[in-house]
């Protein structure tokens, strides 16, 4: 599982990641097997991707690229580059990918 951010940057380790995609620390799975995949979005904080419940990835305060082709439309008088709202999207870039189930829950505060 990777994290790949267009037109965005993230914080990984309190410094920001300019690069295309950073890879997660996850096995990866071959074959056919279900695997259960959780991603948790704590509003612009905290992001953790887990893996049958191990997070394999972790990064923080996502933002607005500001050489991003769409930085000029997408920023907010009200958040700044800060982005707290946006679209869910699933991907699979190099394999077939089968979706058994897809739920989305709102959390609890923390």
């Amino acid at each position: 599982m990777n994290v790949c951010t267009p037109g965005t940057m993230v914080q990984i380790d309190g410094a920001y990641f300019e690069q295309h995609c950073y890879s997660s620390t996850g096995a990866t799975f071959d074959g056919d097997q279900w695997v259960t995949v959780e991603v948790e979005v704590r509003g612009d904080s905290i992001i953790k991707h887990l893996i049958d419940g191990e997070t394999v990835l972790q990064y923080e305060k996502p933002v607005l690229d500001e050489m991003g082709p769409d930085y000029q439309r997408l920023y907010s008088e009200v958040h700044g580059a800060r982005l707290v709202q946006g679209h869910i999207a699933l991907q699979a870039e190099s394999h077939p990918t089968d979706f058994r189930k897809v739920e989305i829950l709102v959390l609890e505060d923390e």
